[in-house]
């Protein structure tokens, strides 16, 4: 018999009933996570077993690493590399520059978490938890150019909105113009069928001669 193979994907509204059984397996605080799912990479076997799940909670650009739990220790390596790398993927997706834990396992200081220093737990996002506890961090890039990319994108936004309220602004002053132009067309047109009438019957401006 084949040994399953595995895939990492992330967890939606039909996986909720196992993750909650997963969860109180694994002794961890099944209310909370439930409102937060949509978190959550799952590894699922090739037969739709669920195997193992851990969280991504993203606040800005930094991202916490929480909640693993798995059916199979013995395999929680082999679930740890694949988790790890489709979270790489999330994160770069996201632009994130910092990623923290609490996770135990060794995987995370193999992966390349090191412990935080005060100064750095000083950057922990509120959302995250307490900043006195024991956190691993690794950086992913520097944040000074993940702050730049949102002012970057806020500029690009600005742009955009001058951009529109200037084709705008045109477009009022085209419609203006047209307006003017049909309205002087039609002056023109009036006053040459006034002249019209006028050359034909000299009489018709003449009071008390119609």
């Amino acid at each position: 018999m084949n040994p399953p193979e595995y895939i990492v994907r992330r967890a939606t509204v039909d996986d909720l009933d196992g993750l909650k059984q997963l969860w109180e397996w694994a002794r961890l605080q099944v209310l909370d996570l439930e409102r937060r799912f949509t978190e959550f990479q799952l590894v699922v076997s090739n037969e739709g077993d669920l195997a193992g799940a851990l969280g991504l909670h993203i606040e800005g650009k930094q991202g916490k690493l929480h909640s693993a739990a798995f059916t199979r220790p013995e395999r929680e390596d082999q679930f740890h590399a694949l988790l790890w790398e489709r979270l790489q993927t999330v994160a770069r997706n996201h632009g994130l520059a910092r990623l923290w834990t609490q996770e135990k396992s060794p995987f995370w200081r193999q992966a390349g978490f090191a412990q935080a220093s005060p100064e750095l737990q000083k950057k922990l996002p509120p959302g995250f938890g307490d900043a006195q506890g024991h956190w691993l961090t690794l950086q992913l890039k520097e944040e000074t150019l993940a702050a730049l990319s949102i002012e970057q994108e806020f500029e690009l936004f600005q742009a955009a909105q001058k951009e529109e309220t200037e084709r705008l602004g045109r477009l009022g002053r085209s419609l203006k113009n047209i307006v003017m132009a049909l309205v002087g067309i039609a002056l023109v047109i009036g006053l040459f069928f006034l002249v019209r009438v006028f050359i034909k019957n000299p009489s018709f401006l003449t009071p008390g001669r119609h």
